[in-house]
């Protein structure tokens, strides 16, 4: 824990499920840092006992968006 006058945090600690490799630092509270740059999952990240998950590309949910049948193409478009 680092403690300077009114300045409390603990240092954040990423570890990287797939392949292991350890990361640490404040940056890991940004998004930008919160994949591992060997395998690019998403790192687990421990902020003073409380594990989340990090963000990557990779691992980001699937969406899918269907469009209406109404939906106007560019053969129904009038001029």
């Amino acid at each position: 824990m680092f403690v300077d006058g009114w300045y409390n945090t603990t240092m954040l600690e990423g570890k990287c499920p797939k392949c292991g490799k350890q990361f640490y630092g404040l940056a890991l509270a940004n998004p930008r840092y919160q994949m591992c740059e060997a395998c690019g999952s998403g790192l687990d990240i421990i902020d003073g006992g409380i594990s989340i998950r990090g963000y990557s590309p990779f691992n980001a949910d699937n969406i899918s968006v269907r469009a209406d049948s109404n939906t106007a193409s560019r053969e129904n478009d009038i001029d």
